[in-house]
């Protein structure tokens, strides 16, 4: 049987992401009700009651795993914004980014992944409280674009079309995460081009918009 490594002296938030890294590395190698939380201790070589100093049980842990990690993602995709940059270029970028998220950090995505959309209120609560800070950058480069000029059930519209668009995003990039040869400037391309042709068939937009969304 291997020896628990030695305990090192941390902060307790340094003990705290540490734990966090090393929960999201195991829960995104095996189903939850597989993981202990004893393991989880022993691995990080900190004591049981120490573990449960930090989090309460399971339940909690893994809520915390979820939490960093869509944390990190929306970090991620925070694309810089170049002069002149196209909406559709804008667009692309995140989806890029959110694909090499994926891909330098495959553990904690597939964790961050099997938590979204579970019936548990608190990742329930996690999964909206990120689709809202997504629609809300997304909906910002929209009105950058109009110059704030949106009629309120115009901008109601929009919410909705990107709200869809996010999860048809996530599950473009979930795929990938399960078959990494699917082509990711592809998805990037698709991504993008998708939530601009739902844009120009919501009534009403203004004719900026219109005219941005036709620019890819």
């Amino acid at each position: 049987m291997p020896e628990s490594p030695a305990r090192r002296r941390l902060s307790p938030q340094d003990r705290r992401s540490e734990l966090l890294a090393l929960g999201a590395e195991v829960f995104g190698q095996r189903p939850y009700d597989e993981v202990r939380i004893d393991e989880i201790a022993e691995r990080a070589g900190v004591s049981r009651a120490l573990m449960y100093h930090y989090f309460p049980d399971k339940r909690a842990f893994f809520a915390a795993v979820v939490r960093a990690e869509t944390e990190r993602l929306f970090e991620a995709t925070n694309t810089l914004v170049a002069q002149g940059e196209t909406l559709f270029e804008r667009l692309r970028a995140g989806v890029v980014a959110y694909i090499r998220y994926d891909e330098q950090h495959p553990h904690g995505a597939w964790a961050a992944y099997i938590g979204m959309g579970r019936t548990d209120p608190v990742l329930r609560g996690i999964d909206d409280t990120d689709n809202e800070r997504q629609m809300q950058r997304i909906m910002a480069a929209i009105t950058d674009v109009v110059q704030g000029d949106l009629d309120s059930k115009v901008e109601r519209d929009l919410r909705a079309i990107v709200y869809a668009w996010l999860a048809f995003t996530f599950e473009l990039c979930r795929q990938r995460v399960l078959d990494p040869s699917i082509d990711a400037d592809h998805l990037a391309d698709s991504g993008a081009h998708a939530l601009l042709d739902a844009i120009v068939r919501v009534p009403g937009i203004p004719a900026a918009l219109a005219e941005a969304a036709d620019r890819r």
